[in-house]
């Protein structure tokens, strides 16, 4: 029964998506009120809102910082009024930005880069974390100290080909020094709770896998086998399509300010942001809701440059040989990140 009304919540999202396909509409209402204060050399406020839809790829809690410019009204102190829409995985989110039905999504280097050898310009303006609050979980009695012979003939479970949990189980693989596909077979599955009940059920020998639901594994007496915090991977930017970034810069500008604005609340209202995390992900216990957000937290920047070596990461690893060829540079773009910082906007939201 669960299982059918998270298909059917799915649906939802997803006719509400197409619904706005290929809009972007100025609001004929001001934006919401809100006790946000503007900071020090912000981006001035829209003259008119305006309406956007912005995609996110996981229900996890490391989209908090785009939750909190939400629900904390950063975004309509700005003038954005911005309807927040679930796209499970960042190559989804790419695809359905390429067709217009959003105006901006949080996506990946290597879903930037496909689509950009298939001819639609995208560009990743900022980051929204450089760690990655996710781990490996073996079955009951794996063997962590000597993980490559544990790995090798057994299977994988992780999130969609191309997707940022991919990536990861990739490099796991490849770090432990044997061949993904060959050594080890990998399961793709989108949705975590289809993702859980299969590793559960012994479908997979180890599962890639994020908080809250990583507790649940401790809980239930799977281990833990490694810990993905250690490398520095972009997981998700700030992503347009570059016709529409040239042509809207200064919402641009206050896109990538609003969540640099959100990250610096994390940091500063626990108390405020467990609520968020509570309310986003569903969870209803307050010590688990407490634990997500300690664990996350560390995964937040207080400037969101989008490092080459991170973006490196996944131009080396693309099983596109278009993709593999191209520079950071092709995709990212950290003006206004550079801009932002420059002018003393991060700084004078850290000062106490």
């Amino acid at each position: 029964m669960k299982k059918m009304k998270y298909l059917l919540t799915l649906m939802f999202a997803f006719s509400m998506v197409l619904a706005g396909c290929g809009s972007y509409n100025t609001s004929s209402q001001s934006a919401k009120s809100t006790p946000a204060t503007q900071a020090k050399n912000a981006p001035k406020p829209l003259d008119k809102p305006v309406d956007i839809k912005f995609g996110y790829p996981t229900q996890g809690a490391s989209m908090l910082p785009l939750w909190v410019a939400k629900d904390k009204g950063i975004f309509e102190k700005y003038g954005v009024n911005a309807e927040l829409i679930y796209i499970a995985s960042t190559p989804k989110v790419q695809e359905t930005l390429n067709s217009g039905a959003i105006e901006v999504g949080l996506t990946g280097i290597d879903p930037v880069g496909k689509a950009k050898a298939a001819g639609i310009d995208t560009v990743i303006i900022s980051a929204v974390a450089d760690r990655n609050a996710m781990y490996v979980y073996g079955q009951k009695g794996a063997d962590k100290k000597d993980l490559a012979n544990e790995l090798k003939g057994k299977t994988i479970i992780t999130g969609a080909e191309g997707s940022l949990y991919d990536y990861l189980t990739l490099s796991f693989i490849k770090d432990n020094g044997l061949t993904p596909k060959k050594d080890v077979k990998l399961i793709y599955m989108t949705g975590e709770g289809d993702r859980t009940g299969a590793f559960i059920k012994g479908d997979g020998d180890f599962y890639v896998v994020a908080p809250p639901t990583s507790f649940k594994m401790d809980d239930m007496g799977f281990q833990q086998l490694y810990d993905f915090k250690q490398k520095e991977i972009l997981s998700s930017g700030i992503g347009m399509k570059k016709d529409f970034y040239k042509k809207n810069p200064e919402l641009a500008e206050i896109l990538v300010a609003s969540l640099i604005e959100a990250n610096a609340y994390i940091l500063n209202n626990k108390e405020e942001t467990i609520k968020i995390i509570s309310k986003w992900t569903g969870i209803d216990d307050p010590k688990l809701a407490e634990k997500t957000y300690d664990v996350n937290v560390d995964t937040i920047p207080q400037k969101p440059y989008v490092t080459d070596n991170s973006a490196q990461f996944f131009l080396d690893n693309s099983n596109n040989e278009e993709v593999r060829k191209m520079k950071p540079s092709d995709i990212v773009d950290m003006s206004i990140v550079k801009k932002l910082d420059e002018s003393g906007f991060i700084e004078g939201l850290y000062k106490k």
